[in-house]
């Protein structure tokens, strides 16, 4: 999942397409550029644990970040969240994503929100 994650930071900022999807092709993975982590992805599993509200507001920030900046950069969207979808519901998903993935304990925590959420949330195109 890391290969994932540094997936969509390059695809913000190169405009490309990233699929919920493991990649399936044989060529050599671009590198992506790194991300300053702020709140790793274990610090907010733990806090999420703890603190309802303060995990709510962290997730449902880095959602709205993300695809704010997408749409400024008129990239296509990663995640699609459903009409109807509660916030918390949206937490719950990236909750459950980053306990199923520990191995990105230590990556950015909003970056392994994004992916959760694309994971739970696809989009349809």
């Amino acid at each position: 999942m890391r290969l994932f994650n540094r997936a969509i930071a390059a695809a913000l900022l190169t405009g490309t397409q990233v699929s919920a999807q493991t990649p399936q092709s044989t060529q050599a993975p671009v590198p992506a550029p790194q991300v300053p982590t702020r709140v790793a992805a274990g610090t907010l599993t733990n806090l999420c644990g703890q603190e309802r509200s303060s995990c709510l507001t962290y997730v449902l920030g880095a959602a709205d970040a993300f695809a704010a900046a997408l749409a400024a950069a008129k990239r296509p969207q990663i995640f699609c969240i459903p009409k109807g979808t509660t916030n918390d519901q949206m937490a719950q998903a990236a909750v459950r994503y980053m306990r199923a993935n520990p191995n990105e304990a230590n990556s950015n925590g909003a970056l392994v929100v994004v992916a959760g959420l694309a994971a739970a949330y696809p989009c349809g195109y």
